[in-house]
């Protein structure tokens, strides 16, 4: 473990559970390593498919701004077209990037043919590969050094693919406030919808009929917010633990009884594990599946600084079908969006508290528009029991827009041009706000 202390990014949500008072707050101790290399060929001592890679140990550490700097200042690095010309160095510098999973990499090939063989290939040697998937001709490779994957480029015999990193993503994360009050920290609390322009006595119970939305997120627990059928799963994960409950609460936001449209259906899609982690990879995997199972509105509250080809790939792809793809814009406190909501296309949402000031701790950086993200009551399930819960972050706001994009869409409408239009100006630019905060049409709602 390297000594050097780092601060991880704060990209992820602080849910304080008013019913118990129990403050839910993931920490994280990160490490670095150096690497180095042989160019010698890879000889195989473990059974075909035994994994000799260890169990992830450690989350990358960088900051926000950071890992925008190294992306302003890289230089770009050539692929080299055959064997011959892979370097180690060339090999570092493409994977040992500020965001990015040790000992992980993406590649993509040119041809099926190629894959299939050095999937056969990389397996034998104890390589864990993940993929592909759908049409993407790309897989997710681990290993135990950078020198292991050196070294079966370098001696495969096969075409050469193209090398990317595999970036750390998570669900947002916040620092609490150390006073209750103050500017951008007012909570919403049972005024959100009054705020939203949402009637006491509206029937919500229809709203968004007819219409799907994804929840890419850590999954949805079987919560009594959500209607008998309502939520379809798929755990693109796999792991045998109890779930997040960042993915309950932010579906119960959009499609829940505490949400903007109760009528719509749900696709759980899980890419995050216990912890709240993910990866490009998946992440990737995630958008196709939205994709596969005919989503309307897909919501990502999630977030990296890391630009990943193949996420971009898939939000392109997600987007030229006529999908909507929402996604907050960090919880950092920096003039930066985070990716996906970087992307264009992506509908980029910042956060504000009940007094239409930024909240304290959101990104800007000209999002779409702005959301409610402070003391937002949602569903939450922890330790076997079903909650209600108050939350911060602009995972919150991303998910209250998903929700109104449900309900614009159920009523014909066509949901971005609907919500700029209608959202409330708010002084102080679109820097910080976009188009204004969101306000449901009048038409709509009565």
């Amino acid at each position: 473990m390297n000594s050097r202390v780092f601060l991880i990014p704060a990209f992820v949500v602080c849910l304080v559970l008013t019913a118990v008072g129990i403050l839910l707050l993931q920490r994280f101790d990160p490490e670095g390593s150096a690497v180095s290399g042989t160019g010698k060929a890879v000889q195989s001592d473990l059974p075909a498919g035994e994994s000799r890679v260890p169990e992830r140990e450690s989350v990358p550490a960088y900051e926000p701004e950071m890992a925008a700097e190294a992306a302003e200042t890289e230089v770009e690095t050539p692929e080299p077209e055959s064997a011959s010309e892979l370097t180690l160095e060339n090999l570092r510098k493409k994977l040992v990037r500020v965001g990015a999973w040790e000992n992980e990499a993406l590649l993509s090939f040119a041809d099926a043919k190629s894959l299939a063989d050095f999937i056969a290939l990389a397996k034998s040697l104890g390589i864990e590969i993940s993929g592909p998937f759908g049409d993407a001709l790309t897989i997710r490779a681990r290993f135990d050094s950078l020198e292991t994957l050196y070294d079966l480029l370098k001696s495969s015999g096969l075409g050469l693919p193209f090398v990317d990193p595999n970036f750390f993503v998570t669900i947002p994360r916040i620092t609490p406030p150390e006073e209750a009050a103050g500017e951008g920290k007012a909570p919403f609390d049972d005024m959100l919808f009054k705020s939203l322009g949402i009637p006491d006595d509206a029937d919500r119970s229809a709203w968004g009929t007819g219409v799907t939305v994804a929840v890419i997120d850590s999954g949805i627990s079987d919560h009594p917010t959500f209607r008998e059928g309502q939520v379809t799963r798929i755990d693109l994960v796999g792991e045998d633990v109890p779930l997040h409950g960042h993915g309950t609460a932010m579906a119960s936001l959009i499609a829940g009884r505490e949400g903007i449209a109760p009528g719509a259906k749900l696709v759980d899609i899980r890419i995050a594990g216990e912890n709240g982690l993910s990866d490009s990879f998946l992440l990737a995997q995630g958008l196709q599946t939205a994709i596969d199972r005919g989503a309307d509105v897909v919501n990502i509250s999630l977030g990296t600084y890391g630009n990943a080809p193949l996420v971009q790939t898939l939000v392109a792809e997600a987007q030229k079908k006529g999908l909507l793809i929402v996604a907050p814009v960090g919880n950092e406190n920096v003039e930066l969006k985070a990716w996906p909501a970087a992307y264009p296309g992506v509908i980029s949402v910042s956060g504000v508290d009940a007094n239409d000031q930024i909240a304290y701790f959101s990104n800007t950086g000209g999002p779409t528009l702005a959301a409610p993200a402070v003391g937002i009551i949602s569903a939450y399930y922890a330790e076997q029991k079903a909650l209600l819960i108050h939350g911060n972050g602009t995972s919150q706001a991303a998910a209250l827009v998903s929700g109104s994009m449900a309900l614009m869409k159920s009523r014909g409408l066509n949901p971005t041009r609907a919500l700029t239009s209608n959202a409330r100006y708010v002084r102080g630019g679109k820097v910080n706000y976009g188009a204004g905060v969101l306000h449901l049409p009048v038409s709509v709602t009565r």
